[in-house]
């Protein structure tokens, strides 16, 4: 990407980001690779651009093969018998890990899943943040930047690039309303590593639209596609429930994204809606 393009990108993403809260409208799909060929036009950029700070969710299918999804869970979950849990916030040191969360408070926040970090800076036995992060470093285009600009950020940098895999437990795993900061990334990556319909058929990401009417957005998702979507469009993650099998380990769902660190003085954070 050449110095000028960079600039008529940033100068877009300047304006888009002064939309604090954004409902959803409509989805849009690609193919990923061909998604990927058009990244190459400033103008396909824009247009991008306009369709996720306008509350459109880009689905980009076939990102990849969908044994690697069903290794990934495998070397995971071993992860979660074998280690103990790290603490997540981003500081220097942190390592690669998990972390449980089973905030049911009255107030705030409500988050029940569990959570797996990899960042650049550690030795990823499982070999899946190279996979990942490959898949990844394309589309950061969308938020001006060079494939590998920021990867080898550390916490005392401010923004850090993390690896976030979640599962969201059979009858338990969830996320409340909210919504999340625009001020180091216009839009949010998340990969299905299971399937609405097959691991689960009740619950799973929702947004809201202009009159506030959960739409569940799952049933329109395969397993290996990708979802962009611009970060402050109201969204959470109901009940995940399974009504014909309880050998399912529930909903599994790959985010890689920039993040500011800990070390951030009034680092923007998560808010309820």
């Amino acid at each position: 990407m050449n110095n000028k393009n960079k600039k008529i990108i940033k100068d877009k993403i300047s304006i888009i980001k002064k939309k604090k809260k954004v409902f959803f409208k409509n989805l849009k799909t690609y193919n990923y690779f061909e998604f990927k060929k058009k990244l190459k036009s400033v103008n396909f950029i824009l247009k991008c651009l306009d369709l996720l700070s306008n509350g459109y969710i880009l689905i980009l299918k076939n990102s990849v093969k969908p044994d690697f999804l069903d290794n990934t869970k495998i070397k995971l979950n071993d992860i979660l018998k074998k280690e103990k849990p790290i603490d997540p916030k981003i500081l220097t040191g942190i390592k690669n890990g998990f972390y449980i969360s089973n905030n049911l408070s009255a107030k705030g926040y409500k988050a029940v899943d569990k959570s797996f970090y990899f960042f650049s800076w550690n030795k990823d036995k499982t070999n899946v943040y190279k996979k990942i992060i490959n898949i990844y470093k394309p589309l950061k285009v969308l938020n001006g930047l060079n494939q590998n600009e920021l990867t080898k950020n550390k916490p005392k940098d401010g923004v850090v690039e993390r690896l976030h895999i979640i599962n969201y437990p059979l009858n338990s795993g969830r996320i409340s309303t909210h919504y999340d900061p625009i001020n180091v990334s216009v839009f949010n990556f998340g990969l299905y590593a299971t399937e609405y319909g097959t691991d689960y058929d009740k619950g799973g990401f929702f947004v809201l639209n202009k009159n506030k009417k959960k739409i569940c957005i799952d049933k329109k998702i395969k397993k290996s596609d990708i979802v962009l979507f611009f970060p402050s469009l109201i969204h959470g993650v109901d009940k995940i429930k399974n009504a014909k099998s309880k050998d399912s380990d529930g909903r599994w769902f790959i985010n890689i994204n920039l993040t500011q660190s800990h070390e951030v003085k009034n680092r923007m954070f998560t808010k309820k809606f």
